[in-house]
């Protein structure tokens, strides 16, 4: 284990990264601004390495989701780096400080690709949606968009809530990582699942980072570790391009406005039977792609900012995320979701 890289990493997460936050601009100029980067509208940085047009675009982001931007203490035990007990931080920060040292370790080896350090992630995909939807022609020519953005050990996505990668894709990249890698279905929302209607394999790995967003997040660096020794002599031409990006299906048309009846997004009974039908991660994309519809449904309901803003930040272990988010409806259907 490189005692720099360590050192390295643990500068990484000492820094509280709130999307736009000073200390995630200074987090950017530390760490990635002497990469060569450059910067386009969306507050992404990114950098060609080798081929002059690309095939492969390599993925993670810079924000996290502390909720004040400044600096924390980190402790290590055994391989594991985490907050100290009584830290007054919300999360390690891991994601995606984790991806962001593969992708660095991956630059300095100098291997071949388009690097994009992701701005706005946790904040709904901003600059990733911005290249989608404003400037697509960037991904010319790009045949797979692989983002180091995943929790645990095992992981490469094929299907972010819907497929994004074929499993030959899938698999001839596990074959590339260590052993314990494998095709996984239950990915659910990272940067290139923004571009799945675009490039044609579009998938994320696992960088060894659990509990995220919560105090109890943890790294396990020699995970990382691993894993950047793999990444920095990976063979893209070994990579099988199989999905079709125009192939897949198109999203629900988008609802014109929220209007509280039957038009618009639908009464507030039928949006109530709808919430019942769907899972969390299920709700997650819905409020991924219809911000503007759920935030009026709530401001119907009386759920006001401050209120959401509290439970959100109160909710801190996935124990009490789920009792502090739905305490705020009382409608019984919605309970039941």
């Amino acid at each position: 284990m490189s005692n720099s890289d360590l050192d390295m990493l643990k500068a990484m997460l000492s820094h509280r990264r709130p999307y736009g936050s000073k200390t995630e601009l200074a987090y950017i100029d530390r760490f990635i601004t002497p990469l060569g980067v450059q910067a386009d509208k969306f507050g992404n940085r990114f950098v060609i390495v080798g081929e002059e047009k690309p095939s492969i675009l390599w993925s993670s982001h810079t924000d996290s989701v502390h909720r004040e931007e400044g600096f924390q203490q980190i402790e290590m035990t055994g391989t594991k780096i985490h907050l100290p007990k009584k830290s007054k931080s919300n999360c390690l920060g891991a994601d995606d400080a984790a991806g962001n040292f593969i992708m660095i370790k991956m630059i300095e080896a100098k291997v071949p690709g388009l690097y994009v350090f992701h701005f706005g992630e946790e904040v709904g995909c901003k600059g990733s949606g911005g290249i989608a939807n404003e400037t697509p022609e960037f991904l010319d020519g790009i045949k797979a968009a692989i983002a180091f953005d995943r929790r645990g050990f095992t992981s490469v996505i094929t299907h972010q809530r819907g497929r994004t990668a074929s499993d030959a894709f899938g698999d001839s990249l596990a074959a590339q990582l260590p052993d314990r890698f494998k095709n996984d279905p239950t990915g659910v929302l990272t940067d290139t699942k923004i571009y799945m209607g675009i490039v044609p394999e579009c998938s994320n790995v696992s960088v060894g980072y659990e509990n995220e967003h919560t105090k109890d997040e943890t790294q396990c660096v020699q995970h990382l570790f691993q894993l950047r020794d793999h990444m920095i002599k990976i063979d893209a031409s070994k990579f099988v391009i199989e999905r079709d990006p125009k192939g897949v299906q198109s999203e629900p048309p988008k609802r014109s406005s929220w209007s509280g009846s039957s038009s618009g997004f639908g009464s507030t009974s039928r949006t109530l039977r709808t919430l019942q039908r769907m899972r969390q991660r299920d709700l997650e994309d819905l409020v991924f792609r219809y911000p503007r519809q759920v935030a009026a449904y709530l401001e119907e309901i009386k759920v006001s900012v401050q209120e959401l803003d509290d439970a959100i930040w109160l909710s801190n272990s996935r124990a009490r995320r789920e009792s502090t988010l739905l305490d705020l409806f009382d409608d019984e259907g919605f309970h039941a979701a």
